[in-house]
């Protein structure tokens, strides 16, 4: 792309046009020859020339004016897409940055096109992929972490730090940039790894960290733990769902660990009846509340295809398909506690059938009979700010 660099020598085409017209003729009396011939010759090749370096200059001043032109309406055109950057040349348009959602990318592109003088239009934008870290952390499997964060580097100095665990560890980068986002993932991780067993979740949110611990003590660790960082965590809500381990059975804690990692329910494209195949885990967790005490947490949630009333209403009827079965199984209704979130939360980027698939799901959450300990990021801050 040309540098759009004023030139005020030239800021008046016709008037150097004449100036450069006053030279011919001293440029002419200075041709000495007694050849007619070549006399005739040379003024027209010198006129020419004059002609075509006059052409040049004014072709360049007016396509710097053009491009300049070109990309502050461009640019005012996806202000409100503020990672998108515009590079013009001539009257063509470069859209590069980065954009939330393939629908973005295209609105983007759909903009500028609308952009009066721009001829054609390069889309370069660069989809976000959603940000979402899972962690578990049990005697049986270990330390195993999944999802995809926002620097490839963060993914580096976590395997780093935790190198002497021999975690398995899965991780993808390419999500939105999140503020402190390697420090979010190395205190989540490490309070994680104070539970006898766990798991511990981070998105564009939130961070939940659940689990089970020895005692008391290292529970109370824990939430001071979260509380000392809030500076660091903000701006996610931090919520700790924390038991100690005494006020479980031995078989409940077994219980407990088996169905850790199968709590999610998938569903087909617009449908909430439950496959038979995705029963098994809700009968998993009937088992659990028959065998435990403490309750069951429901979360459902939608794709982005159709409207977002519609998919709220949709992980609604999600919730209650997997309610229905509990019921069934013999568990109180006062056990059971259901949120549905449409189309609001996703594990997936929602750009193709694969990815839309995990997001149509119902997530079930095991919550131990002692209450969950809620520390709200926004009230933490605000309480701090006024001593």
């Amino acid at each position: 792309m040309r540098k759009h660099e004023s030139t005020p020598q030239f800021d008046n085409p016709i008037v150097n046009f004449q100036s450069l017209a006053n030279y011919l003729p001293i440029v002419y009396s200075s041709v000495k020859t007694t050849d007619d011939s070549t006399m005739r010759f040379i003024p027209a090749v010198i006129l020419t020339a004059l002609l075509g370096v006059v052409y040049w200059i004014g072709a360049t001043i007016f396509t710097d004016r053009i491009e300049r032109d070109i990309a502050q309406r461009s640019n005012q055109a996806v202000a409100t897409l503020p990672d998108v950057n515009i590079n013009v040349d001539g009257r063509d348009v470069t859209l590069i940055g980065n954009v939330n959602t393939q629908s973005e990318r295209s609105e983007a592109k759909q903009l500028v096109d609308s952009v009066w003088g721009v001829r054609a239009s390069q889309n370069e934008l660069n989809v976000f992929k959603t940000f979402k870290l899972r962690a578990s952390n049990n005697e049986i499997e270990g330390l195993k972490i999944e999802g995809t964060i926002d620097r490839r580097n963060s993914i580096s100095e976590l395997k780093q730090t935790l190198k002497p665990l021999s975690p398995e560890i899965n991780l993808d980068f390419g999500a939105r940039p999140m503020v402190n986002s390697a420090e979010k993932l190395q205190i989540g991780t490490g309070n994680l790894l104070l539970l006898n067993h766990g798991e511990l979740t981070i998105d564009n949110a939130e961070l939940v960290l659940s689990g089970l611990a020895a005692d008391e003590t290292v529970r109370s660790m824990i939430e001071t733990n979260l509380i000392e960082k809030h500076a660091m965590l903000a701006p996610l809500d931090v919520i700790a769902n924390i038991d100690v381990a005494s006020s479980l059975t031995q078989a409940c804690r077994t219980k407990l660990d088996t169905v850790l990692d199968q709590n999610t329910v998938l569903f087909e494209f617009d449908q909430h009846d439950i496959l038979d195949e995705q029963k098994i885990n809700i009968e998993q967790f009937s088992d659990l509340l028959h065998e435990c005490p403490g309750s069951l947490l429901i979360e459902a949630h939608a794709d982005h295809d159709g409207s977002e009333k519609y998919n709220l209403l949709l992980s609604k009827k999600r919730a209650q398909a997997v309610t229905d079965i509990l019921l069934e199984n013999g568990i109180d209704l006062s056990r059971i506690e259901s949120f549905f979130y449409g189309e609001t939360r996703p594990i997936a980027s929602n750009e193709s059938e694969s990815e839309r698939s995990y997001n149509r799901r119902v997530e079930l959450q095991y919550v131990q009979p002692s209450a969950p300990n809620q520390l709200q990021q926004a009230t933490i801050i605000s309480s701090q700010s006024t001593e």
